[in-house]
């Protein structure tokens, strides 16, 4: 959990660099680090406490420390001053596919554009092809771009989306890489509307895997795309995510993605209680760090 936590909070600092147009250095060295952690096959508290965090591709000496910050008080000093310094509505404008981090700034700057609903309303008052560098068809382009949008963040019907996951299942299944293959997430819990599909696969070749996701006949878009996991919208406009995890963490990987956020806090404070730690790699003995469950989902249970 904290690798994807400290993921979001990296990739935010990314973001909000790019939007004051900072050191182009600085800011690839936090968007190397979010795909890092994305991928990071071990838990980083486990890596911290081991004293491995310079051995982490991309972690420098500035790195470690603010990692090691997050893990020791649960946030970040620099991340909270410098979300203080642009709204994050404004963030969130780098969500729409046709709007970089200049565009974002100059919006808010000459507009006051500070979020979606507002830059919506900019674009259908065509306010915005007046501005520096813009036109008609910029507007164009960012009217596309905010449908694009609506459209990932709508929830489709079970009976919609559990034909079009399992296609994509069914493909990858079939390569001969692919070892272990469930889907997580709502779907799974069998919710009646679903948002995003998570699938889960173990395999000693992550990289054919992704590269066979991403070049599926189904996918119109690739969102992202990094050796153990990718990102992509399919022409149904179905949002899907597919990781790659160790056989050793699959059953655990599989309970975090598929448990509501209020299930792995139970399950969380249950485990503290007993002097044990789950995360989506396994389930821990606190004073050893000795992993006592991962592998499959029913020993994940039964060790709390």
């Amino acid at each position: 959990m904290k690798n994807i936590e400290l993921s979001r909070i990296f990739e935010q600092i990314a973001k909000i660099l790019k939007i004051k147009e900072e050191n182009p250095f600085k800011i690839r060295a936090y968007e190397k680090i979010t795909l890092v952690l994305e991928n990071l096959p071990i838990d980083i508290e486990t890596i911290y406490h081991q004293g491995g965090l310079n051995n982490i591709p991309g972690v420098g000496t500035g790195i470690a420390k603010k990692i090691e910050e997050f893990l020791t008080t649960g946030k970040l000093e620099y991340y909270e001053k410098l979300k203080e310094t642009i709204p994050s509505g404004v963030i969130e404008l780098l969500d729409i596919s046709e709007v970089g981090p200049k565009t974002a700034k100059l919006l808010y700057e000459e507009l006051g554009v500070d979020n979606i609903e507002k830059l919506e309303k900019a674009v259908k008052e065509h306010r915005i092809k007046d501005l520096p560098g813009m036109g008609e068809k910029s507007e164009t382009n960012i009217l596309r771009g905010i449908e694009l949008y609506k459209r990932r963040k709508e929830r489709f019907l079970l009976g919609r989306a559990l034909p079009l996951a399992e296609e994509m299942v069914e493909s990858l299944s079939q390569l001969k890489e692919t070892d272990k293959i469930s889907f997580a997430g709502s779907l799974r819990r069998k919710k009646e509307t679903i948002g995003d599909i998570d699938i889960l696969i173990t395999s000693q070749n992550p990289e054919k895997i992704m590269r066979t996701f991403t070049s599926l006949p189904q996918v119109r878009e690739i969102l992202a795309e990094g050796p153990t996991k990718s990102s992509i919208i399919t022409k149904d406009d179905l949002h899907i995510d597919v990781r790659v995890v160790e056989p050793i963490s699959f059953g655990a990987a599989l309970q975090y993605f598929t448990g509501s956020k209020a299930h792995n806090i139970k399950l969380r404070e249950l485990a503290l209680k007993r002097g044990l730690k789950i995360n989506e790699y396994g389930v821990f003995e606190v004073e050893s760090g000795n992993r006592i469950a991962g592998e499959k989902e029913e020993e994940v249970y039964q060790a709390l």
